[in-house]
Order: C-alpha cells, then structure tokens, then sequence
C-alpha cells in the first residue's frame, strides 16, 4: 500500500487504471514529533517536582498533553494507515470525517505557504461543507480579497510526499475531472 515513486507521472497512471494512490504520513517526521514531544514531557516534569503551585501544575499539564501527543505520534507510526488517498472517485483524508470528497465538489485546490510549512488547501461547495460539518469536521472558512467566503478543507500534514508537486497534481486532476 505504499506510495507510488514520487513522481506525478506514476500516481496519474496509477489512477487512470482505476486504482487510489495512497499518500502515507512521513515516518521521520513522526518520528521528530516523538522526540520533541519526548523532551517538552521532561520539561513538565522538572517543571512539575521543582517548583511552586503554579509550576507544578503547569508542568503536570504540559506531561499530560506532550504524553497524549506522544501516543498518539506512536500509533501514527506504527498503524500504516494514508492520511490522503486519492481515488477516481474523489479524495479521502483522515481528517474528513464524511468520507471521499467527491470531485464534483472540489471547486479549486491550491498550495498555501505559512512559514516554511506549505499546506494543501481544498476549496469545496457548500453542500460539501454542511455534509463534512454535519460528520463532526469544522470547515474553515477564507475570505477572499473581494469579500466573498469561501469554505476550505486542508490536507493531512506531514504526509510522505512534497506538497507543491501533490498539490499540482491534484488540481491537474480536479480540473481534468470537471470538464468530464
């Protein structure tokens, strides 16, 4: 179930045959959340064994969470599950609580840069918002410059591929499936 090559090319013959491409999260990247999260659980501890009230609650807060953020990186590691798959259907994420997106309702996808992060964004219909809302998903919401709302799914961080050729392809393959 692996990704194929890394390589636009593969994954738009993989689907023209009809089959998902699975995009998994990135091993090292959950593997530096672990550690990181590993040393803020020391922090909250000598936070917590040294200090006054204050501290010392902080510190306990800050064990629990790192810890639950802990677990949580490990299961990710460990349970080989994709964050996004691509189908012909549409695209399902771990995140969207309603299941595949259908193309139909994808009206754009573009890459969003914060930082030195880049996030994939999904400009989707409002029916597709209420259906992903009803499921439990919070749908975002981005005001264009002209004033207009639009409403916006993002794509799992952290996932094994880069995101600006992920994101091309995506859009590739949204406008090509609208003009269908």
């Amino acid at each position: 179930m692996a990704t194929p090559k890394k390589d636009v090319d593969e994954w738009a013959a993989t689907l023209a045959q009809g089959q998902s491409v699975p995009f998994l999260f990135s091993r090292g990247k959950t593997v530096g959340l672990i550690i990181v999260s590993l040393v803020f659980v020391f922090i909250g501890l000598l936070m917590a064994l040294g200090g006054s009230l204050l501290w010392t609650i902080i510190g306990w807060v800050a064990v629990v969470f790192f810890l639950l953020g802990c677990v949580v990186q490990v299961r990710r590691l460990f349970t080989r599950v994709p964050g996004l798959t691509v189908s012909p259907e549409g695209i399902a994420m771990k995140t969207a609580k309603a299941g595949v997106v259908p193309w139909s309702e994808i009206l754009e996808i573009h890459p969003v840069k914060q930082a030195s992060n880049v996030y994939i964004q999904m400009v989707i219909t409002t029916e597709e918002a209420d259906r992903q809302a009803a499921a439990g998903l919070g749908v975002g919401k981005l005001a264009t410059e002209d004033g207009d709302l639009k409403l916006v799914l993002w794509a799992p961080n952290g996932l094994a591929v880069r995101k600006p050729e992920l994101c091309f392809w995506l859009e590739q393959e949204r406008e090509a499936r609208a003009t269908v």
